[in-house]
This record gives C-alpha cells, structure tokens and sequence, in this order.
C-alpha cells in the first residue's frame, strides 16, 4: 500500500508542477518550489499521507513521508528525463 501512496504523492508533483498553471506566476518563493521536484515532491508527500492516514495522523510520520515521497518523486523525475533525452537521440 506504501507504493501506492508514493505514486499518488508523485502525481501529485507532477500535477502541480506542470498541470496547475493557476498557481505559476504568483509569488517568486512559490515559483521555485514548481521548479524543483524535490521541494515539490515533499509537500505532495504530506498531502498524500493526510489522505492516506487521515483518520490517524502522526506529524512525525507525515514528516518522514514527506522527505521519502521527495526522494521517490525526484528519483522518478530523474529517470524519466534520461528516458526521454535517450529516445530523443535516437531519432
């Protein structure tokens, strides 16, 4: 279930980095965070756990979730792009 949950936290990185154009453009410290996937990976990080353990929270918890779901979301982010820069030097 753990998975799941690092995967609903890496959406929600993704999400707010490329599909929520809404929040770009509004405050300089906010824009950087959108920019980097670790930051932006930590606070989807404790989202998802809010709504995975919503009923038993533990700060402690959403805490050390949240540095694990930015490691997992830049760790994904990282292999995705050399995915991507690889495929495109085989055209």
């Amino acid at each position: 279930m753990i998975f799941l949950v690092l995967f609903a936290a890496a959406a929600i990185t993704f999400g707010i980095q490329h599909k929520a154009p809404f929040l770009h453009n509004k405050f300089d410290l906010l824009d950087r965070m959108l920019v980097c996937t670790y930051c932006s990976g930590f606070h989807g990080g404790w989202l998802s756990y809010l709504l995975f353990r919503w009923e038993d929270l533990s700060v402690r918890e959403a805490v050390l979730f949240a540095f694990a779901s930015a490691m997992f979301s830049y760790s994904l982010d990282e292999v995705v792009k050399y995915f991507e820069r690889a495929g495109s030097l085989e055209e």
